[in-house]
């Protein structure tokens, strides 16, 4: 019997360990700025200006960031239709409290964390990360978005107070992360109340 509570208590402790250690690359990734794209060229040859980061107007209704449960944002039904097979877990990212969404025990096929971040805008986010950052759209939101073949940091302008933040990590690149964040991402839209 005390075997078996070992052998499950080192279980839990080599999980947090390895969640812990893949929180950290997300977290890095954060703080980096995140991965450099070369500068792409003109029709007439020569590469462009760094590319300016502004404010766009979101087209669709503003949201609250006040969530009880930041586990409700993306709920468990949602992130298993999205491929994550483990419950949904609260964590705390880089001071932002968010919830983990996992696909194999400790994160091995993705790892999904998304927050109701009132510590950042969209605009704040992009303007850290002006060299990587692409401005795209999702569901009427501007989005500023920083990815790479195996992570995804998503910035999305939902509200003036702050920001839905969405970090995915693949290590394997497939599911490609930014295509996860988006889906996350567009099931959160569906959750989050309106202002």
């Amino acid at each position: 019997m005390i075997k078996i509570l070992r052998t499950a208590s080192e279980e839990i402790v080599r999980k947090r360990l390895a969640v812990g250690a893949v929180l950290a690359s997300m977290l890095l990734a954060g703080c980096s700025g995140g991965p450099t794209e070369p500068p792409r060229t003109t029709s007439t040859g020569s590469a462009p200006s760094e590319p300016t980061v502004t404010q766009s107007n979101r087209s669709a209704q503003a949201k609250s960031l006040d969530v009880a449960d930041q586990c409700s944002i993306v709920t468990e039904p949602q992130a298993k239709s999205l491929g994550a097979d483990q419950p949904p877990e609260t964590s705390d990212s880089n001071g932002k409290a968010g919830c983990d969404y996992l696909q194999g025990k400790s994160g091995g096929g993705f790892i999904v964390f998304v927050s109701a971040d009132k510590s950042q805008t969209m605009q704040k986010f992009a303007d850290a990360r002006k060299s990587s950052v692409q401005m795209i759209d999702i569901s009427g939101y501007p989005t500023a978005q920083v990815g790479n073949k195996t992570n995804c940091l998503l910035a999305l302008d939902v509200s003036d107070q702050g920001s839905l933040y969405v970090n995915t990590v693949a290590p394997s690149g497939n599911p490609n992360p930014c295509d996860l964040s988006k889906q996350f991402a567009e099931a959160a839209l569906k959750n989050l109340p309106n202002a």
